[in-house]
């Protein structure tokens, strides 16, 4: 009997060593995570909404001055309070008790910065300030707190308005004669090229050629001038006046010239027809002799 206990304990014992060998040897499995409602204790915080309640105040805007010390910026705050923490008709009532506040919080941060600002740029005292202010400030009262968040709107000194008004409506002024005035000369400038394409069409100006020479260009500019614009075909005439004044003015010049060279010699004479031709050449906008090799060619060449 006492052999038979032995043996059956013994293999039971062998039997429970296998089956934790082969427990130990098993992966690991990951534990889920007990839902929250079997640990012990779980609080969840509800989430309060954050109220927003805006102020402004543009019947009465700051006056900060600027820099000099003469001119004054116009400031137009508005005031945005918020608050998770308290209702929103607790923060309306608070908003109010705290406007004039946060006015005079306002005017004591922005003073010193307005100062650093020209009186004729508002624009870099608005962005100056409001960069400044952007994070805000809070008020905390029976243990609630709202934040203030200002923005402000500056405007010049309205003395200095005044003062700069006539400049800059010259200025917008001057502008716009400036785009009316590339717009007239691109328009006339266009349809005269146009007239002048139809002229040379008509005309013929020479086989194979593509384009008028300058000569006939000075030639047909003021009659296509006439039909593209008024004012400019005025001014072309105009043009063409004084070149013909100067043709005049400089044969007269020859005449006398050729009259008295037999009194001061041929090389005076020369000279003289030299420096007569030059100035011809400098009023007329042409280098010299340029009008005589662009222009029709000689008999000896044509036979």
């Amino acid at each position: 009997m006492t052999t038979s206990r032995s043996g059956l304990l013994g293999r039971w014992r062998a039997w429970r060593d296998a089956r934790r060998a082969r427990r130990d040897t098993r992966p690991a499995v990951a534990q889920e995570p007990k839902p929250d409602w079997q640990s012990p204790v779980s609080v969840v915080e509800p989430v309060r909404p954050e109220w927003s309640v805006a102020l402004a105040s543009d019947d009465e805007p700051l006056l900060l001055e600027a820099k000099g010390g003469v001119f004054q910026f116009e400031v137009f705050a508005h005031f945005s309070f918020r608050s998770n923490e308290i209702s929103v008709e607790h923060l309306r009532e608070r908003a109010d008790a705290s406007l004039r506040e946060a006015r005079a919080d306002l005017l004591r941060m922005a003073w010193p910065l307005a100062r650093t600002c020209e009186a004729g740029d508002p624009v870099a005292a608005e962005d100056l300030i409001n960069s400044h202010v952007a994070q805000g400030w809070c008020y905390e009262q029976d243990g609630a707190r709202i934040r203030c968040r200002p923005t402000v709107r500056v405007r010049i000194d309205p003395a200095l308005r005044d003062r700069m008004r006539p400049s800059q409506l010259d200025k917008q002024g001057m502008k716009e004669e400036l785009e009316l005035g590339l717009l007239k000369a691109a328009h006339a400038r266009e349809l005269t090229e146009t007239w002048l394409d139809v002229f040379a069409r008509l005309e013929g100006v020479e086989e194979g050629a593509d384009e008028l020479t300058a000569v006939q260009r000075q030639f047909l500019v003021p009659f296509a001038a006439t039909l593209a614009d008024r004012e400019f075909a005025g001014m072309a005439q105009a043009v063409r006046a004084a070149r013909r004044k100067g043709t005049d003015d400089l044969a007269n010049v020859l005449k006398k010239a050729s009259e008295g060279h037999e009194k001061i010699g041929m090389f005076e004479f020369a000279n003289a027809y030299d420096k007569a031709l030059n100035a011809f050449s400098q009023q007329m906008g042409l280098t010299p002799f340029s009008w005589i090799e662009d222009g029709p060619h000689s008999m000896e060449g044509a036979e």
